[in-house]
């Protein structure tokens, strides 16, 4: 997944960081292409806001938080996560970044797909096109 844009955000001394790490780095590994994480330190309020930083750790896929909290304010604090039971948890479930990774997997393909399609629809279209012409010559 070459084009897979992938941000682990975190204020630094965050005690969730590396088990976000770990279970983000487990996920991708599972793909045929090695992806890079972008590890980006949140040092200010301004940073967070220019982020939309809602919390440490936060992971983005294609810019997309994966455990998405629209109500959750922006700021340098502990983030909160929650699995289906209520448990709480300091970093996002391993579910919701393999969800996340799939859900760009199978947008991938479906563009793929009806890429491929459309040229396979061309080409018949020409051969069409030239059985119904009369040859030159």
């Amino acid at each position: 997944m070459a084009d897979l844009r992938v941000e682990l955000l975190a204020v630094e001394d965050c005690p969730h960081l590396e088990q976000a790490r770990r279970d983000l780095e487990s996920v991708l590994r599972k793909g045929i292409i090695e992806t890079p994480i972008q590890l980006i330190f949140v040092a200010s309020q301004e940073d967070a806001e220019f982020l939309g930083f809602q919390g440490s750790p936060t992971i983005r896929i294609q810019g997309e938080d994966v455990v998405p909290q629209p109500g959750l304010p922006v700021g340098l604090t502990c983030r909160v996560y929650r699995d289906e039971g209520g448990r709480a948890f300091g970093s996002p479930p391993i579910e919701a970044i393999q969800a996340a990774v799939q859900a760009h997997r199978r947008g991938k393909l479906e563009i793929f797909q009806r890429e491929e399609a459309a040229k396979v629809a061309e080409f018949a279209r020409r051969a069409d096109a030239a059985e119904d012409s009369p040859e030159e010559g």
